[in-house]
């Protein structure tokens, strides 16, 4: 989102914490505007959630709600759109066609592209224009279906695990040895912002990373350190990382 969305919908939020009297849903937000969201909503002590189709979804709907309902019992405003892959397609090839469309991002949630099936999520508003309009990619024409938002299936995700050797835990050690770049590269991307630890943007070549944390490279990819607790006989640290694909 750009900066303007990103005021306009914060002040948004606040409005819709102040008068909270039924479920208020949103848009669909990637992991970095999910935190900025929170940091405003909880100010306001009012009850939210993400949901994204399925508990592995990335790209999450928001749903303000009043105090007195249970989140179990909210309906959400979302539904799938599924294809089977019939020829190599990924998942650039499917946005970009329903960018085509005039569809604007926070629209849509997460797009699988597994080996046999494409899974889309989108907001609800979108089905009935994407059953009419929706009918091909990469200039192929694909049979489509629809899925209620209560019987989505996440699709598995794909990772490589890989083991390396680093000096110490930080950022710019440890980003150069998944991606296969030097170090002067390494501090090159964390000067430029390209750089996310936990979905926040870290500019410090020298933060400290941890297991469990998840590195975000724009361009390049995403993955997460497994395990960092081994040490080699000369003191350095084995790290464990699933690097996803």
């Amino acid at each position: 989102m750009t900066e303007k969305k990103d005021v306009f919908l914060l002040s948004r939020l606040v409005d819709a914490c102040s008068n909270v009297y039924a479920p208020q849903f949103f848009d669909f937000y990637d992991e970095v505007m999910q935190r900025k969201i929170e940091d405003t909503i909880k100010n306001y002590g009012v009850p939210y959630l993400f949901f994204g189709g399925h508990t592995e979804a990335e790209r999450k709907m928001l749903c303000i709600y009043p105090d007195y309902m249970d989140s179990e019992d909210l309906e959400w405003p979302i539904f799938a759109i599924e294809f089977e892959k019939t020829i190599p397609i990924d998942h650039r090839h499917v946005l970009g066609e329903l960018m085509s469309l005039g569809i604007t991002r926070e629209c849509i949630g997460d797009i699988d592209v597994g080996e046999k099936r494409v899974q889309v999520i989108a907001h609800q508003r979108l089905q009935d224009f994407l059953w009419m309009n929706f009918n091909k990619v990469k200039g192929r024409e694909i049979k489509t279906k629809m899925i209620k938002w209560n019987e989505i299936v996440p699709s598995e995700k794909k990772f490589k695990r890989i083991s390396c050797v680093i000096a110490s835990n930080r950022l710019d050690g440890i980003i150069n040895k998944i991606w296969g770049f030097s170090r002067q590269n390494s501090l090159v991307f964390i000067k430029q912002g390209k750089v996310r630890v936990n979905y926040t943007e870290i500019s410090k070549n020298d933060y400290r990373i941890n297991a469990g944390d998840v590195i975000s490279l724009r361009g390049k990819g995403k993955a997460k350190i497994v395990s960092m607790d081994d040490r080699t006989k000369k003191g350095n640290i084995r790290v464990e990382v699933d690097k996803y694909i």
